[in-house]
This record gives C-alpha cells, structure tokens and sequence, in this order.
C-alpha cells in the first residue's frame, strides 16, 4: 500500500465549518469527503459540471413550454383566456413570494 500524500490548501474559516459539517453528515472525515471530491473531478463527474448542464437543460425545457403554452393561448378560441392565465400566473407569484411577474415583461408567463 502506498503511502498518502498531504495535499494542502487554504480555505476559509466559513468554508472549512461547511466541509466540516458536510463530512459529519455523511459520517465521514473531512479528508475523506474532500478525497471523495477531488477523485469525483478527476473522473470528470464534477458537479458544478452536471448541475450547470442540468440548469441549462431545465431552462430550454422551460421556455419551450412557455411559447408552446402561450401559443395554445393566443389561438384558443377564448381571447380573453391569455390574459386571464397571465393575470393567475402573476397572483400565483405573488402568492409564493415570487418576484413580480411585471419585471420580466408583461410575457413573461
């Protein structure tokens, strides 16, 4: 078995409390939550990577469903059904706190 070689880096204090608690969580130590990392990143499986991509993914995915439903909208017979769904889109914003749906234009639903 070889022996371990000593990687050191400077954290912050705030930071090093997190990795702390992080390796507590999952009941390991923290070189060994770090190690579990640095060997993730390696394989190339780094998760900022995957989270970025993930995001990226859900952001198409969201706008296309935001032009298909609006589409659907503006040709239903009902007209008057388009503005009511954005004014219930706004109330339900507002309802989880939300910002305003007017910051993102008057199309943003």
């Amino acid at each position: 078995m070889t022996r371990p070689i000593c990687l050191q880096v400077y954290i912050s204090s705030e930071l090093s409390a997190l990795v702390r608690q992080a390796a507590q969580a999952q009941g390991v130590s923290m070189s060994e939550w770090v190690r579990a990392l640095v060997v993730r990143a390696c394989d190339g499986d780094d998760p900022a990577v995957r989270i970025e991509a993930t995001i990226e993914r859900i952001a198409r995915r969201s706008v296309f469903l935001m032009v298909g439903i609006d589409a659907l909208l503006a040709g239903h017979p009902d007209h008057a059904l388009r503005g009511r769904a954005h004014q219930a889109y706004a109330r339900k914003c507002k309802e989880l706190g939300l910002s305003s749906a007017g910051e993102g234009g008057s199309d943003e639903a």
